[in-house]
């Protein structure tokens, strides 16, 4: 039996486009929507512009197009990627040969791309006439390009969307006016228009993350962040320059950064601040082994197994005070900065009691249970980093609430994940307090589990412990990136969803 296939839903008609076009343009400039769009924001707005649902696709993709559109404009031709698909050409007589990164286009003019490409590569563009993202990505992450303009069938649109939008990669996407696999149409003015977009506006590139990362590795190299005038304060200090992977000094400068319209020009007082967020952090983990008593860390003796416990806990006591007085140093609003990251480690003090009172109890952790411990134990430290640099940049209440809302939910999947590696790393790990144990107790509340349990990756095997995981680790992703909506600052919204999906990678 023949299937009746479904209406393509880009209109036919040109007049029709122009007139969806000018309801998007009209609808995105009246709600000052910044980018990037979460695929749900995308398909919220596009319902509200559609009157046909059979054209809500279509409006998601000149909704994403529009609020990147200024951007795309800005940034240079040499910088930007024209995308082509393959079944533009005409296959029947094509003479053009296929390598490892598509069609060698010949511009023999029995097709489009030839003329595309031309117009393309004289203003610099780079240009690929493929199917799929594998190249594509290459170039993205390789620094290559920094915007995408690509043609395609709407199906192709939709699953290449979560790719640029984790990457918060500008572009504009046309889609083909009749797809299929062979005889595909486009609107040549369209792409033509899209091709040649160019603003007078000087281009002001996504933040320089490589040049801040430089500078605050520079501040962890190598002079003393205090004069060491005490073995206590030496044994500090060579803590603090543990390797690890600066993710609180990082989010804190970032955000400062965008938030001052890119700048990489930081002043002391967020070296202070970042210094905070690292004693704070590098404290935590003083008391972490101790309260879990690990032997390594960075694969290297813990503090308590070189010094002995009494020692570490008072370096690790001072690294505490040494984050509270850098942030009293600085002039500006420091009263705020004080209450806020008191409140934090306030908040992480009692995360980590609630597990350890469990531990000692050898009490059972629910799924709920973990994720509010979870809640209260990491979230906090990505907080105070966030809001510490918006605070130092002038900050609002209403931002530092929405940098709340975010850092709790990428808290949680943050350790969902640290969960979830360790698990399948396939080392003998201690899984008392983790999500996986959780949900496997959820499942089997008669017959208690613990980490000598036997069986228990079989256990977890057949519960589907690690995909429930994964799960949830999709869910406070999105939550985190749901949490962003209401920023209004493209670079800071942009810098945030790139982050989360750094972050939350490798699972």
């Amino acid at each position: 039996m023949n299937k009746t296939r479904q209406p393509y839903g880009v209109p036919a008609e040109r007049s029709e486009r122009d007139q969806l076009q000018h309801a998007v343009q009209a609808y995105a400039a009246e709600r000052r929507l910044v980018p990037p769009l979460s695929m749900e924001e995308l398909r919220d707005h596009a319902e509200n512009i559609a009157t046909n649902p059979g054209m809500v696709d279509y409006v998601m993709v000149l909704l994403n197009n529009e609020v990147w559109r200024d951007t795309v404009a800005s940034i240079p031709y040499e910088r930007r990627l024209l995308l082509l698909p393959l079944c533009l050409r005409n296959v029947s007589d094509c003479p053009a040969e296929l390598d490892e990164f598509g069609l060698l286009c010949e511009e023999c003019g029995r097709c489009n791309i030839g003329e595309l490409q031309s117009i393309a590569e004289e203003l610099g563009y780079v240009v690929l006439v493929a199917e799929g993202s594998t190249v594509v990505s290459r170039l993205l992450e390789g620094g290559k390009v920094d915007a995408v303009v690509g043609v395609s069938c709407l199906n192709a649109l939709e699953k290449s969307f979560p790719h640029m939008a984790d990457g918060a990669i500008p572009g504009l996407a046309i889609p083909l006016t009749v797809d299929g696999c062979i005889s595909t149409k486009m609107d040549m003015d369209h792409v033509r228009k899209a091709i040649q977009l160019k603003s007078s506006k000087p281009w002001k590139n996504n933040l320089e993350t490589r040049r801040l990362r430089e500078i605050i590795d520079g501040w962890f190299a190598a002079s003393n962040p205090w004069e060491a005038e005490t073995r206590t304060e030496q044994m500090a200090y060579e803590w603090l320059l543990k390797n690890g992977k600066r993710w609180r000094p990082y989010l804190l400068a970032c955000t400062y950064s965008a938030l001052n319209d890119g700048t990489t020009d930081l002043p002391d007082e967020i070296r202070q601040l970042a210094l905070a967020v690292e004693c704070f952090h590098k404290a935590s983990l003083v008391h972490d082994d101790i309260e879990d008593d690990d032997d390594l860390r960075y694969g290297q003796p813990t503090l308590h197994c070189q010094y002995g416990i009494p020692v570490a806990l008072n370096v690790g006591d001072l690294l505490v005070g040494e984050g509270y007085r850098r942030i009293a140093s600085v002039e500006t609003r420091s009263v705020e900065m004080l209450r806020m990251a008191a409140e934090n480690h306030r908040m992480l003090c009692l995360g980590q009691g609630e597990e350890l009172y469990g531990l000692s109890h050898q009490t059972p952790f629910t799924t709920g249970q973990i994720i509010e411990i979870f809640r209260r134990k990491t979230a906090p430290a990505f907080g105070v980093a966030l809001q510490l640099g918006a605070i130092a940049a002038g900050a609002d209440e209403g931002l530092l609430e929405t940098l709340r809302s975010f850092s709790e939910s990428l808290g949680i999947a943050y350790q969902i994940r640290d969960d979830l590696e360790e698990y399948q790393s396939g080392e003998v790990l201690d899984l008392r307090a983790s999500l996986l144990l959780a949900l496997a107790h959820d499942h089997s509340p008669v017959t208690p589990l613990s980490c000598e349990s036997p069986q228990l990756h079989h256990i977890f095997d057949e519960l589907m412990i690690p995909e429930k995981a994964a799960q949830l680790l999709e869910h406070y992703k999105n939550e985190a990136i749901r949490a962003l909506n209401p920023l209004q600052n493209a670079f800071l919204k942009s810098f945030l969803r790139r982050v989360t999906t750094k972050m939350l990678s490798g699972v």
